[in-house]
């Protein structure tokens, strides 16, 4: 956690340097982020960074941990804008905020990447497990909610659903945010309407596959 000294630094001058080193990170990844870099961008002497976190780690994880904050808030908002109880139209509504959060915070989303796929970032098993564990704890009751109104599939337990629908959202992005992911989809090259067209035909197929049969 940063120190207080940090915390009580004005609120431009804290976004000024978790901004430099959110660029840090994001473009050369943990082990290979300069804290020098950070101190000469965001215009801090070297000493004023050890008074505002411990070390080079201690930055990381508070990025860290705004980026997971930023998702929540994300996915919820995404969930409130669906009038009608429908957790199908709520996916979709997740999926197209996740493609927004892509855009609008590139660094945030390579920062996620680094802590999947590179094994030198500190308590990445940790990291990930609770990047793991937001879904459950806030999907879950959406689907159970769905079930209990009789429009979700009563044989597949929440915690199997989940892990079907976060692994085809989480898949989704990866494959929009990286080309070299996609499997021919296109999503990186595809306009707002392809795109929809895209997100509207993976919820159809997960409404396909967890609705009640007659």
């Amino acid at each position: 956690m940063p120190k207080n000294t940090f915390r009580n630094l004005l609120p431009e001058k804290q976004e000024r340097i978790i901004a430099v080193a959110l660029a840090e990170f994001a473009a050369n990844g943990y082990r290979n982020a300069s804290l020098n870099n950070v101190v000469k961008r965001s215009g801090i002497a070297k000493g004023s960074l050890y008074q505002y976190f411990d070390n080079k780690e201690a930055l990381f994880l508070h990025i860290f941990e705004r980026f997971t904050e930023v998702v929540k808030q994300a996915t919820m908002a995404a969930v409130a804008s669906v009038a009608k109880p429908d957790f199908f139209a709520q996916l979709e509504a997740i999926l197209l905020a996740g493609i927004r959060f892509i855009n609008e915070h590139p660094d945030y989303f390579q920062i996620y990447l680094r802590v999947l796929f590179e094994q030198d970032v500190p308590h990445r098993e940790e990291l990930v497990a609770r990047i793991r564990l937001f879904p459950l704890e806030y999907l879950g009751p959406l689907y159970a909610a769905g079930q209990r109104r009789g429009s979700i599939r009563a044989d597949v337990a929440p915690t199997t659903a989940v892990f079907i629908v976060d692994a085809t959202l989480e898949r989704f992005l990866q494959a929009y945010a990286r080309p070299y992911l996609d499997s021919g989809l296109g999503l990186a090259d595809s306009d707002a309407g392809q795109l929809a067209e895209s997100v509207a035909t993976v919820i159809k197929v997960l409404r396909d596959g967890l609705t009640p049969r007659p």
